[in-house]
This record gives C-alpha cells, structure tokens and sequence, in this order.
C-alpha cells in the first residue's frame, strides 16, 4: 500500500514539475497549465517511439511535427516493423484530420500499412495498390507502421494535415 501511494505522490510532483517549467504563468489557470505541461511532456516523450532515421529501410521527410512528412522505401527481405509517423498527445497543434496518400508494391512476402491509435490497430493496406484516405487523430498514441515479413517492394508515403 505504501509502494502505491508514493507512486502516486510522484506521479503529481512530475505532473507540477512539468507544468511549472513548461507553461506560461501569466495565461490559463493551474488546471490548464498541467493539462498544456502533461501534453508537452507526452509528446516529447513519444518522439521515441519513432523508428529512428538511421534505422529506416528508405529516405523521411519531415512535415511540421512528427505526425506529417513524406517517406519513400525500397525493400529487399524486410523482416520488422517500422513506425513512420505518429506520436501521442492530447490534442495537436495543427488539428486533428490527417490525409494519407501511399503506394504500395509487393513483389514478394507480405507487406501491411497500418494506423494504430490508442489500443486499436486499423489495415491502410496489405496490398498492392495506391489510395489517399483521411484519418482522425485521437488523444494518445497515433502511429502509421509498416508491418514486412520477407517484404520486397517499395513504399511512398505521404502525410499531411486535411482540413478538420
């Protein structure tokens, strides 16, 4: 019982923390300012979760957050998984309403491009095949992956904000 409620006692001190060196003292009140530091801290934070670049199969463009850009792929026998784009936050600056535009050539094994939010993992495309699809981001995580299992092909893959 201890263990969970110093837990919680340092879950809020990080919580203040952040609100008091990330917020503007002279705009919003308490509540807003932990809600603005929580969102600053969480999306810094999810930068991570990211495939690095150097990691990457292909070349990433960077939009003007970590949710957009653009990214072209060649593959040869990719095993793995590769987060393209995404993040977690409560609310993002730029709006809510992504629209995604790929293409997708499978010459051998298989390939999927998939949007996760939250808990929730949706199917882009398993396919060869090109499309532009709108999405919604939602508070918490939102990434766009690519999925291989001795995939060989390409990818070009563009995100960009849609008006909400």
């Amino acid at each position: 019982m201890r263990k969970i409620f110093g837990s919680i006692v340092l879950v809020l001190c990080l919580a203040f923390c952040v609100a008091g060196c990330s917020s503007n003292h002279n705009k919003g009140n308490l509540k807003d300012n932990l809600i603005d530091g929580w969102d600053s801290w969480m999306q810094s934070y999810s930068k991570h979760a990211l495939t690095k670049e150097k990691d990457l199969q292909g070349k990433k463009e960077d939009g003007v957050d970590t949710y957009t850009g653009t990214y072209t792929a060649t593959y040869d026998g990719f095993n793995g998984k590769e987060f393209i784009f995404g993040g977690t936050s409560l609310e993002r600056d730029n709006g809510n309403c992504l629209q995604v535009t790929y293409k997708l050539s499978i010459i051998e094994g298989t390939a999927e491009l998939n949007w996760i939010t939250g808990n929730d993992e949706y199917t882009i495309v398993n396919d060869s095949s090109e499309n532009t699809k709108e999405y919604t981001i939602s508070p918490g995580d939102n990434y766009i992956v690519l999925k291989g299992e001795n995939f060989s092909g390409s990818l070009e893959l563009t995100v960009e904000d849609a008006e909400d």
